[in-house]
């Protein structure tokens, strides 16, 4: 888990719509007020965010646990062997700030079900997941990961659905990541001398 710092927009300006906002950047860079017109369009972002719904902007599976917002290595496929763990990483958008402790707060809560590939619920955990922020800002690169231990799951295909609560906007939203375990090939018996045997048909040997 973990947030990183954005340049702060200042006032939020509610009273300018989000077209409003977009020409004033623009007419900002015209002038060569870059960061005067970085701030006037993440205002606009921001106005976005905070009118919308609760949503995903990568929910993928990678390698390892990402070390922060945007560092993370996907996996090239969702094929896992039997006892491997599953790390997802996820960047969800659109949650509640709110003012708390003379900080900006969110809450989000991620709930698990895990399903066969037709679609039946093997298990359900509640709470899977709790995420809490704090900073002095809105931050919009946010991040969270979420580490699924299938150690007992016999080998076959599956799907991951997790819903996210917005425990302060009242907002909620899932996405699902199917997967499979997988056995590894079995690698074929070896001689003595660590080569694979021959195929034999019939008697070993073969008369001249």
């Amino acid at each position: 888990m973990a947030v990183v710092m954005s340049v702060s927009a200042g006032q939020t300006g509610h009273a300018q719509s989000v077209q409003e906002l977009a020409k004033s950047a623009a007419s900002e860079a015209k002038k060569g007020n870059d960061l005067e017109a970085y701030n006037t369009i993440r205002k606009a972002a921001l106005s976005i965010w905070e009118q919308g719904p609760l949503m995903f902007r990568e929910a993928l599976f990678v390698k390892s646990a990402p070390t922060g917002y945007g560092i993370y290595d996907p996996r090239p496929n969702a094929v896992f062997k039997p006892g491997e763990k599953l790390i997802i990483y996820v960047e969800p958008v659109g949650f509640t700030w709110k003012k708390q402790g003379g900080l900006n707060h969110a809450e989000l809560v991620s709930d698990l079900i895990l399903k066969d590939s037709e679609g039946k619920v093997l298990g359900e955990q509640e709470g899977f997941g709790t995420f809490t922020f704090d900073s002095r800002d809105n931050n919009m690169e946010v991040m969270t990961a979420l580490t699924i231990d299938f150690t007992e799951a016999p080998t076959g295909k599956y799907v991951a659905e997790l819903k996210f609560t917005d425990k302060l906007g009242k907002k909620s939203a899932s996405f699902e990541l199917p997967f499979e375990i997988k056995a590894e090939d079995s690698e074929p018996d070896k001689t003595d001398d660590g080569k694979p045997d021959k195929a034999e048909d019939g008697e070993s040997g073969t008369d001249q």
